[in-house]
């Protein structure tokens, strides 16, 4: 019987039990695709990341739901960089250290921040290619489907956006916090209004803080592939988040994204925009991590 070791981490907190939970598994070498995705299905959260050996980076990364492989995940890849710096797996010291770790979809470039021999801040670069489109459903179509008011889709400055980067995103401002806690997602409805044509599953909606919060944006994610008490993760949407603010004036350089609104677990995501053109803009995404817990697993 074969015995694996394996980490839970709350990645983008750093306080244990908020952010979203990631579960990682260290040691995967040797492990088939099949039993990386039962394990992942096992573990049942959002994501689960396997490291293995790699030849072309520090380490390579495997991120896996229970029904599939993804090319890329932001939250893994930053509980992959706490992890491999908390369990001394690479030659690191106090202050900035920078490696690179391999995934599917390429080499992505990370630096974590040690003091005292722990790892206290995280972070990885994301480059993006966006392409925008301003056509977007009528103020009175998102809010019949978010069931909320139109008038609470009014956000100065803004207006709702079709951004694509991986996938395609609905961008869509909100006047306040409250109506992000308050929208409802309908299917029903969604399915009847212009808004299956922009191919865009994934709503963002998003809402200026006010000064008393530590982010500068309060963001949550709906849509017909999300359930109706879901509170998904987003940091997949941030290089889109960041290009549809570029689109702007007074965009800032560098802020901070909330997460968890919905379900009081909050994750803070730290955006810097390294760069910005007409067809690319590349992006590093930062948090803390904290650990939560660890474990064996069994294999036959």
């Amino acid at each position: 019987m074969q015995k694996l070791n394996y980490f839970t981490v709350d990645v983008f907190t750093g306080e244990r039990f908020q952010g979203a939970q990631i579960a990682v598994v260290p040691d995967a070498a040797g492990l088939s695709e099949q039993q990386m995705m039962k394990i992942a299905a096992e573990f049942n959260l959002w994501r689960s990341v396997f490291i293995v050996p790699s030849d072309k980076a520090d380490k390579k990364i495997r991120v896996f739901n229970g029904k599939r492989e993804f090319n890329f995940g932001g939250h893994p890849t930053l509980a992959a960089i706490y992890c491999l710096a908390k369990q001394n797996r690479l030659d690191l010291t106090d202050g900035d250290n920078q490696f690179s770790i391999e995934e599917t979809h390429g080499l992505v470039k990370c630096k974590v921040k040690i003091e005292n021999g722990e790892p206290v801040f995280n972070q990885f670069v994301v480059d993006a290619n966006p392409e925008y489109d301003s056509f977007a459903p009528t103020e009175e179509e998102l809010a019949s489907f978010l069931n909320t008011d139109a008038l609470k889709l009014l956000s100065p400055g803004f207006k709702p956006m079709l951004v694509a980067t991986e996938i395609p995103y609905l961008i869509v401002p909100v006047d306040s916090l409250e109506t992000l806690k308050q929208v409802r997602f309908s299917y029903d409805t969604w399915a009847s209004s212009t808004a299956p044509a922009t191919c865009a599953n994934a709503i963002l909606l998003f809402a200026r803080a006010d000064d008393s919060c530590q982010a500068d944006f309060h963001c949550r994610m709906v849509g017909p592939v999300f359930g109706m008490h879901e509170d998904p993760p987003v940091g997949a949407a941030m290089p889109a988040f960041s290009g549809y603010l570029s689109q702007f004036t007074d965009t800032p350089q560098q802020f901070v994204v909330e997460r968890g609104v919905y379900q009081a677990r909050y994750s803070y995501l730290h955006i810097d925009i390294q760069s910005v053109s007409s067809d690319k803009i590349t992006l590093s995404i930062g948090g803390q991590a904290v650990l939560s817990s660890q474990g064996s697993l069994f294999l036959d």
